[in-house]
């Protein structure tokens, strides 16, 4: 974020009872209480963003997100042409891994009755894919153009449930808008 946004405020919260990581970042000469409306910024996805974000229903499901929860902060939605006091972007990535754990040999009993009790049976093997994901979200003063707030939030999921994911994510995040006042 550029030195021009001032003095940004860094407050880390580890949410209880989820692996969801919240930070966020905000300008604190902001005037918080002067922003009644939001437009989000339309440009599409770029192929640097999560094949996730690219996806219409997961970005679908993002945008209801995130309008319910700045809806709920007594935010309205207007069209961009409408002189919105902030601009919404939602940016995310995430990277797959496949995680392979060995637990060595495992023993079975041998089904007859003569020989040895037990022999050796192929080796124990767990494999889990997994995502390790972020999701950025942007609040820009219309006005001025600069950022005034950045909620960031990353997460471990299993591939296939991106859109209940960064729903929850992005509920998580935004229950730190408004920053505190200084």
């Amino acid at each position: 974020m550029p030195r021009a946004c001032g003095v940004l405020a860094l407050a880390v919260a580890i949410s209880a009872c989820s692996s969801v990581k919240i930070q966020t970042q905000w300008d604190k000469a902001a005037n918080f209480k002067g922003y009644r409306t939001y437009s989000w910024i339309t440009l599409p996805p770029g192929p640097e963003q999560a094949p996730a974000a690219r996806d219409p229903r997961v970005r679908e499901a993002a945008i209801q997100s995130v309008d319910s929860a700045l809806a709920a902060k007594g935010l309205t939605r207007v069209a961009p042409d409408q002189s919105p006091d902030l601009f919404v972007a939602v940016h995310g990535w995430a990277t797959s891994y496949i995680d392979v754990t060995s637990y060595g040999y495992t023993y079975a009993a041998v089904p007859y009755a003569y020989g040895p009790m037990y022999m050796a049976a192929p080796v124990g093997v767990d494999v889990r894919e997994y995502r390790d994901g972020t999701l950025l979200i942007d609040l820009v003063d219309a006005a001025t153009h600069k950022l005034v707030w950045r909620g960031a939030a990353t997460d471990t999921f299993s591939p296939g449930a991106e859109a209940e994911t960064i729903s929850n994510a992005i509920k998580k995040t935004l229950a730190y808008y408004p920053p505190p006042s200084s």
